[in-house]
Formats: C-alpha cells, structure tokens, sequence
C-alpha cells in the first residue's frame, strides 16, 4: 500500500472519529440545563436603605494578566443593568491614589479602615468585591468569580457568590448559547467577529450577567 493512500485512510478514521465525538457532544449539550450558580448565599431582600453601592475594581492575582484590561468595565455594566442600586465605580487609579493599591481581594488584608474611609469618600451603603480566581483564555473557556457585596458599615454579608464557569461543560455551553442571543450579545459578536464561547470578552459578559442576576432584590 503506498505511503498517499495510508495518509489518506489515517485522514478519513481522524474525520469520522472527530465526527462521532462532536456527534457525542452535540448530543449531550441538547440535553443539558443552563447553568445556574448554586454556590452562593444571598439574604431573602435588601433592606431599603442599601441603595448606594461602590463597585471596586476586579482582583486577579496575575496583575498583568490581559483580562484586566477589559473585566471591570464589563462587570460594571452588567451590574448598573440590573438595576437594583445606585453604583460609584472606583477605579485602579483612584483606589491607588487613596489606597496605595491598585486592586484589592476580598479575603485579603485590607487597608487600614478601609470601609470607613470609602463610606466617606462615595456615601455608599455598600461594597462589592470581585475576585477572578480563576482564567482559562483559550478553548474551553473557564472564569472563576468570588463576590461579595458588603454593608459598608457593620461588614455584613449582603450577598456572596463563588462559582466556576467552564465553558467545557455543557451547562455553560447552553447557557452561554442563550445568552448569545441576546440583541446586545449579537450586536456585540458581529463587531468583535466572535461568539461568546470562543471571545474571552463576551464570555466574561456571559458570567458577570450571570453572577449578578442572583444578586437579592428589594
């Protein structure tokens, strides 16, 4: 047998063997849920007076890490759409200038009367942490989120979350597949000549809708 023709059939068992597990997976995905976070701890509603919140910049431990350069602009806007409360965003600048860090981790040591001095600067309620524990920025996709929203004053617990989104698994797929379709996401994917599973930006608007959608209402 020439040397053509076993390349030629190598190629077609190749084919055929990705087909069938692309079948496989097709499959699978048809039959799954959209993901819905379960790891997470919210109060029943949010009591009237927390209508003010300041939204920190998003922590990831690899400070130079390409998925800064867009996350705290898409978390942000993901936010103000819910609706639920007034937001002041603080950026990496501001929160230097006043701070001395740029970024800051919600299980991390804080600066010294951190909260305090942010009710003073914002007249906010609350706080909310977002820490990025985890990026994968190839095929599957995978965004870690840790939030926290905080009473600015006693500390407390409004609403915390700490989920992996994966695009591996078919749950995100589905998920993020609805989401896709959404006017905005299309509007979005055409510009940017991507779709939300194979665009880390679009995916990190997928999980901050996500996240932020199990925040408790009034």
């Amino acid at each position: 047998m020439s040397h053509s023709r076993i390349f030629f059939l190598v190629l077609i068992t190749c084919v055929v063997i990705s087909g069938c597990r692309r079948f496989e997976q097709d499959k699978v995905v048809a039959r799954a849920e959209p993901f819905v976070p379960t790891n997470l701890y919210p109060i029943e509603r949010l009591p009237n007076y927390f209508n003010r919140v300041v939204v920190l910049p998003c922590y990831y431990p690899d400070e130079d890490s390409q998925l800064l350069t867009f996350v705290d602009e898409i978390f942000h806007q993901e936010l103000a759409q819910e609706r639920i409360f007034e937001t002041v965003r603080i950026d990496s600048d501001q929160l230097n200038e006043k701070f001395g860090k740029r970024r800051v981790s919600s299980t991390g040591v804080l600066p010294e009367n951190f909260l305090r001095r942010l009710e003073e600067m914002s007249d906010a309620n609350g706080v909310l942490f977002v820490d990025l524990d985890s990026y994968r920025p190839y095929r599957p996709l995978a965004l870690g989120v840790r939030a926290k929203l905080v009473d600015i004053k006693t500390g407390e617990f409004m609403w915390a979350i700490d989920e992996t989104f994966d695009a591996g698994h078919a749950s995100v797929i589905v998920g993020s597949n609805i989401f896709q379709e959404k006017e905005q996401v299309r509007a979005l994917s055409a510009k940017t000549s991507g779709s939300v599973l194979h665009a880390p930006r679009i995916f990190a608007k997928y999980v901050a809708a996500t996240t932020f959608s199990t925040l408790p209402m009034r």
